[in-house]
């Protein structure tokens, strides 16, 4: 008798579990629903303003704040990104340590084989930052802005053209250690810390910068590159 009553307990506690669940996902249906309808509105009247004042709104809803609210959308974080965007190339990089990212902005970005694997190139279009942001803010909360001068960027791509270089990118002269191998034997190359303008935590807001930072800088170490990429 005992035991049917405990049964009969667990069976209602579960019932009732269920019944609970139903309810969060109807309710978790609804905001979709609303949210693709208008999403689908905004999208009509190409209101950049709607979408950022509709996309702060839902991170104001605190029973969806743990899916979408962190501090990239701040003024300041987002400022500290663009800034002099029309004078730079913009990218970000994702790590999960703050000790990490503190050896990024002491000793430069390593990246093998290709830049743009980790590196994500940035834009001042914010809808296009959020869907970069989201698609990578897995890999870590401390978020690398990476940013070289465009002076820089079109002097070496030029060079690497001029003298014949075509498998490799501005990217991989911007270093001032030969490039290593790791485990698969890629080369890894170390872009110069001066290119790293600082880091930021997407989750505190915590902006940190480089005080070495220099978009321009350019090292005489650079075109010793240019040749020995030459002779590959």
């Amino acid at each position: 008798m005992a035991l049917q009553i405990v049964t009969l307990i667990i069976i209602v506690a579960l019932m009732g579990y269920i019944v609970y669940l139903q309810i969060q996902l109807a309710k978790k249906n609804i905001f979709i629903e609303s949210t693709v309808k208008r999403l689908s509105g905004i999208e009509k009247s190409r209101s950049m303003d709607e979408m950022m004042t509709f996309l702060q709104e839902i991170q104001r809803k605190s029973q969806f704040s743990s899916f979408f609210y962190d501090k990239l959308l701040e003024d300041n974080t987002i400022n500290f990104i663009l800034e002099n965007d029309k004078n730079v190339k913009i990218f970000m990089h994702y790590t999960k340590e703050r000790a990490d990212a503190i050896n990024i902005l002491k000793e430069g970005f390593l990246f093998a084989d290709s830049f743009y694997k980790t590196a994500l190139p940035v834009f001042r279009d914010r809808l296009d930052l959020i869907i970069k942001h989201n698609s990578r803010k897995s890999f870590g909360d401390y978020l690398i802005i990476i940013s070289i001068s465009n002076d820089i960027v079109n002097f070496y791509s030029m060079e690497l053209e001029k003298a014949g270089i075509r498998n490799f990118s501005f990217e991989n002269v911007l270093t001032e250690t030969l490039p290593s191998e790791n485990e698969n034997s890629d080369p890894v190359y170390q872009l110069s810390p001066c290119f790293i303008k600082g880091y930021i935590n997407h989750r505190t807001g915590e902006i940190v910068k480089n005080t070495e930072f220099d978009p321009f800088y350019n090292s005489p170490a650079f075109m010793k590159n240019i040749k020995l990429l030459k002779k590959k």
